[in-house]
């Protein structure tokens, strides 16, 4: 929701000409929650509060380079929902990094804005392989690697909301097969853990397609 006050008086513009488009304000109400309490310092011609512009990607790079065995990854979860109700965590050769931004930040940014994706892209580094065009068994095995979405709530355990398969996704062409494009409509939430194994030994940089988010940012 766009809150926008009501100018006082000292700042409020002439009346418009005849014929003129008079610009448009809501008188903020006593009662309202979260009102503006702030008064005007400068006029602006056009917008009141300003607002930040929802960013169409973010990206998040988890690495197993120094694991051994395939290992458990759970993205998100911010509230640990699904880690506390199956005492499941992550283990020390997982290594998470956000790419555009923190990813501490991502999580502590989910309790108030969550984030709508419809296509999600996987980019995976063999690091025995790394001078190749193309991957190992271990890269190409990890899109046979379905992935789990989970959802907790406070009257329940996490339960399971749907399953991915990124195998069933289009890759970037005969000499990138380490680029898998899948669509994919998501709902990530403080509350959502999205859960796979990832094979020893690799990178997954996983790209996130934003189309809104949902919550409030003022």
């Amino acid at each position: 929701m766009v809150r926008r006050t009501k100018l006082p008086a000292n700042l409020a513009a002439a009346a418009p000409a005849n014929g003129a488009v008079q610009q448009k304000t809501v008188e903020a109400q006593s009662n309202m929650i979260g009102r503006p309490t702030v008064n005007v310092s400068e006029r602006a011609d056009t917008r009141v509060i300003q607002s930040v512009q929802t960013d169409p990607y973010f990206a998040v790079k988890v690495s197993t380079k120094e694991a051994e065995e395939p290992q458990q990854v759970i993205l998100f979860d911010g509230s640990q929902g699904y880690q506390l109700g199956y005492n499941q965590f992550i283990g020390p050769d997982v290594e998470i990094t956000g790419l555009t931004s923190h990813y501490q930040f991502l999580l502590n940014d989910m309790v108030h804005n969550s984030s709508y994706l419809d296509m999600l892209k996987m980019r995976i580094t063999e690091h025995a392989n790394e001078n190749s065009n193309c991957c190992a068994t271990n890269a190409l095995e990890q899109y046979a690697r379905p992935i789990e979405i989970y959802d907790a709530s406070k009257g329940s355990k996490p339960r399971l909301l749907k399953t991915i398969f990124p195998d069933m996704g289009v890759h970037e062409g005969q000499y990138q097969l380490n680029i898998n494009t899948f669509a994919n409509d998501i709902i990530i939430t403080n509350r959502t853990a999205f859960v796979y194994m990832q094979e020893p030994g690799i990178t997954v940089t996983w790209g996130f397609y934003q189309v809104a988010e949902l919550g409030r940012k003022q």
